[in-house]
C-alpha cells in the first residue's frame, strides 16, 4: 500500500495531485501551489505538483495532466459538451496516479469531477490522504442536498474552508474542517490605489467609472453580458459620460467580449486583462 514519506525529513520529495476546473479554480490553485512552495522551501522539501487546472497553475509550476479552466457550466444541457471530455480525462487521471500514486491529493472545488477523482481515490489508496480546499459551496445554495454534502465528506480526510460559515455547516455535518480564510484576502493586502489605476486605464480623475463583471464561464458570457451591456446603454443614455469596462477572465474570451460590445452598439467601453486594475477606478 502506498505510504507518504515523513514530511519532516529535509530532501524529501512529495508528489501532490491537485484537481479543480474553471477560470476560479485555476487562479486559487496557483495560488495554493505557490503558498505550498513556500512553505516546502523553508523545510526543505523538494514538492512534484502534477495537476489538472490551467495556465495559471502551469505557470506556477504544476505538470498538467489536462487544461480544466474552460470547462465550466451551469445547467444539465449547458454541461452536456463536456461531458465526454471530462470523462475521457478523469480516465487519463485515474491511469496515471495508479502508476505514479501520489503523496497527497487535494481537491478544489468543481463537485462533480473532484467526487468522481475522489472516490475512486478512495478505493484504489484507502491510506492516501484527501484535502478538499475550498468544497463546493452546499452551505449557501445546497443546504438541502444533503447526499452531495455527504458524499464530499466521504472524500476527505480533511477540509479546509474559507468561510467561517462553510466551516460551521461542514462541521454540523460531521466533518474534520478548519477554517483558513480566504486568499485572496493574501493578495490584496492594501487597497488598489485609485489614481494609479485611472492612468493606467487612460480614465480622467472625474469620469465616472463602472465596471461590469460577467463572470468566467463562456456560458455566462453569452447569457449575461448582452444584459449587462443593455443595462449600461441605458445608463449611458442618461449619464452619457459614463465609461464602462469589462475584464476577461480568460485572454480567449475578449474577442467574445469585443463581438457583444459592437452589436450593443455601445460606446465608451474597454476591455482589461485585470480584474483588480478594472475595480479599482472605483474605490
Amino acid at each position: 500500500m502506498h505510504q507518504p514519506p515523513l514530511a519532516s525529513e529535509p530532501g524529501s520529495e512529495l508528489r501532490i495531485f491537485i484537481s479543480t476546473g474553471e477560470v476560479s479554480g485555476d487562479l486559487q490553485g496557483a495560488l495554493l501551489m505557490r503558498a505550498l512552495y513556500r512553505q516546502a522551501t523553508k523545510r526543505g522539501l523538494e514538492l512534484d505538483i502534477i495537476a489538472t487546472g490551467g495556465d495559471r497553475m502551469a505557470e506556477a509550476g504544476a505538470t498538467l495532466l489536462g487544461n480544466t479552466s474552460e470547462v465550466g457550466a451551469v445547467g444539465i444541457l449547458e454541461s452536456a459538451p463536456y461531458l465526454i471530455p471530462t470523462l475521457r480525462l478523469q480516465q487519463k487521471v485515474k491511469q496515471y496516479l495508479r502508476h505514479h500514486p501520489p503523496d497527497l491529493v487535494i481537491l478544489i472545488d468543481y463537485m462533480g469531477p473532484n467526487l468522481a477523482i475522489g472516490s475512486h481515490l478512495r478505493k484504489t489508496f484507502p491510506q492516501l490522504p484527501l484535502v478538499y480546499y475550498i468544497a463546493p459551496q452546499q452551505w449557501i445554495w445546497g443546504a438541502f442536498l444533503e447526499r452531495d454534502t455527504r458524499r464530499i465528506l466521504a472524500v476527505s480526510d480533511r477540509l479546509l474552508a474559507i468561510f467561517p460559515e462553510e466551516a460551521r455547516f461542514y462541521r454540523r455535518y460531521g466533518g474534520n474542517v478548519t477554517w483558513v480564510g480566504h486568499p485572496l484576502i493574501d493578495c490584496i493586502p492594501t487597497p488598489p490605489d485609485r489614481a494609479k489605476a485611472r492612468s493606467t486605464l487612460k480614465l480622467a480623475a472625474e469620469d465616472t467609472v463602472i465596471t461590469l463583471l460577467p463572470a468566467s464561464r463562456r456560458q455566462e458570457l453569452y447569457y449575461l453580458l448582452p444584459i449587462m451591456l443593455e443595462a449600461a446603454r441605458q445608463i449611458q443614455m442618461r449619464l452619457p459620460a459614463s465609461r464602462f469596462l469589462i475584464p476577461a477572465s480568460l485572454p480567449q474570451f475578449q474577442q467574445t467580449i469585443q463581438q457583444a460590445i459592437a452589436q450593443s452598439h455601445l460606446p465608451l467601453v474597454s476591455v482589461t486583462a485585470d480584474s483588480q486594475t478594472a475595480i479599482a477606478p472605483q474605490i
